[in-house]
This record gives C-alpha cells, sequence and structure tokens, in this order.
C-alpha cells in the first residue's frame, strides 16, 4: 500500500493545489483524503488550516474484464491418449424461492399538535425578538408531523441575517425552551419572509452547478459550511446524477459540502448514490 503524506493549505483546494504540485502530477491521478476542511475561526482567531493525505493512484485491473488462464502443460505418455474424464455436471443446490415482500403499512397521518405549543412558541419567539429590539409579528401552524413559526414585519433582513446564522440560531434556541416546557419531541422551524424556500432553490442551483464544474474539470469542488438541513437538500439535489458523489466534512454542527467524482476527494463510507435513489435522513 503506499504511504500517503500530508498536505496542509488555507482550505482543501489549497492543499489539493500544494499535493499536485509536489507531487508533479495532475489531481486526477492523485488519491485523496481530507483529514479536516479548515476554520477560518472567530474574527480571526483559533484559525485552523486545511489537512489532507494524498498519494499516487495505483493502476488495478478493471473488475469487469476477463482474463484467459494460461494452459497448463499435459504430459505425453506411451500408448493410445485416452480421453479425459468429464467431470459430472455440478447441481446448483436449490435456494427456497424468496418470499415476496409484505406490503408496507399505509404511514399513519400526523396527530393534532395541542394548541398550547402553538402558543408557547410564538410568545417564546416573540419575547426574544422584542428583547432584540426586532419586533414582528409570529404566527406558528402545524405542518405535518412539525410547528412551523412564520416571523412578518420590518425586521425580516435582520432576523435572517448572514446565509441565515441569525435565523438558525433563534431556531435553536427556541426549540431547546419548547423541549424543556412540553415532554416528547417537538420539532419546530423558524422562517422569516419566504427565506427558506428562496435559500432552498440557491443550494440546489448551486450544487447542480458545481457538479457540472467538476465533471468538466475533475477537480473536486467544496460548499461553504451549512447545517443539517442545508445539507441534505444538496445531497438530495445530486442523488439521480451516479456520475457525482458528494459527502459532508467537517466538525460540529455546520458542515462543509464536497462535490467531487467517484475515487476522489472521497473516503470509506462517504455518501454514495445510485440509480434507485434511497430516502436520505437529516443529518
Amino acid at each position: 500500500m503506499t504511504e500517503k503524506n500530508v498536505f496542509e493549505g488555507s482550505d482543501v483546494t489549497d492543499a489539493i493545489n500544494k499535493a499536485c504540485a509536489k507531487l508533479g502530477v495532475s489531481q486526477e491521478q492523485l488519491d485523496i483524503e481530507v483529514v479536516r476542511t479548515g476554520t477560518s475561526g472567530i474574527f480571526g482567531l483559533m484559525r485552523r488550516s486545511a489537512r489532507i493525505k494524498a498519494s499516487l493512484k495505483t493502476t488495478t485491473p478493471d473488475h469487469d474484464e476477463v482474463v484467459a488462464p494460461l494452459p497448463i502443460p499435459i504430459p505425453k505418455k506411451k500408448g493410445a491418449p485416452r480421453p479425459p474424464k468429464e467431470a459430472p455436471p455440478t447441481r446448483a443446490k436449490e435456494r427456497p424461492a424468496a418470499k415476496p415482500p409484505l406490503p408496507a403499512a399505509p404511514a399513519e397521518p400526523a396527530g393534532p399538535i395541542d394548541p398550547e405549543v402553538f402558543r408557547a412558541v410564538e410568545s417564546e419567539l416573540g419575547n426574544i425578538l422584542d428583547r432584540l429590539g426586532l419586533p414582528a409579528t409570529i404566527t406558528a401552524t402545524q405542518e405535518e408531523d412539525k410547528v412551523l413559526a412564520r416571523i412578518t414585519g420590518d425586521h425580516v433582513d435582520a432576523i435572517v441575517g448572514p446565509d441565515g446564522q441569525t435565523l438558525d440560531a433563534l431556531q435553536f434556541l427556541v426549540r431547546k425552551i419548547i423541549s424543556r416546557r412540553f415532554p416528547g419531541r417537538v420539532l419546530v422551524t423558524l422562517d422569516a419572509g419566504s427565506f427558506r424556500e428562496v435559500r432552498r432553490q440557491g443550494l440546489m442551483e448551486e450544487a447542480l452547478r458545481l457538479a457540472v464544474e467538476v465533471k468538466e474539470s475533475g477537480k473536486t469542488k467544496m460548499m461553504p459550511p451549512l447545517n443539517p438541513a442545508e445539507r441534505r437538500i444538496v445531497h438530495m439535489a445530486l442523488q439521480q446524477d451516479t456520475t457525482i458523489r458528494s459527502r459532508s466534512v467537517g466538525d460540529g454542527i455546520f458542515k462543509k459540502v464536497l462535490i467531487y467524482l467517484p475515487g476522489q476527494g472521497g473516503k470509506k463510507g462517504g455518501r454514495r448514490r445510485g440509480p434507485a435513489p434511497a430516502p436520505v435522513a437529516t443529518e
């Protein structure tokens, strides 16, 4: 097994470029394993560089290639040659017929959520926004099996924050408060204006655009740190394309998403997609 060299850079792409320059090959000729993606830190502090392990790819015969066995020399014997004995035909073991799968039970519709939960979400979130000097109108309703709190008013942009980070922080805080007040799992989602839908469309378009670039250049692309719900949107957007792979890397709730060709930029256990899409669980 070829020993991998360690390379560091400001991000994964920078580290890959250094590996290519050091080993004198293109990215397509390297076997790359991402150790860490690197972080920009907080206010420029505690910054961590990206680190990868890279080595030259070893060529192996294609699994679909059929290799003919070498002929075995048979020693000549005196007298008339005897015809080789034919081996008795082997009988395949009969396997019991597989039982047809049982029909899946229809999913039960989500039960009604206690109206007190809606009032608590509206009250707690309203108090937080008032203390922040961002008063708004909040309407909590049931959407499938979760509580959706819609925020409207003059301060929607400030409540959303850059890339939705403020909205995500408020959502995390409200979920903690509600989970303590009400036993059992009650999932609360916040939306300000139409941010969630606009964000979903933007992430899907960005993922598809990067996938095209990866297939054209053969180089791995990376999306910025995303929360679990946003990463799921990216993976689902690329799930139908069997020529592309995607996986989440990093620590904590917010992780980056690598988009790469099969056999590049991934490691064992990465997300793989086939022709038949499988449901992707929220990370």
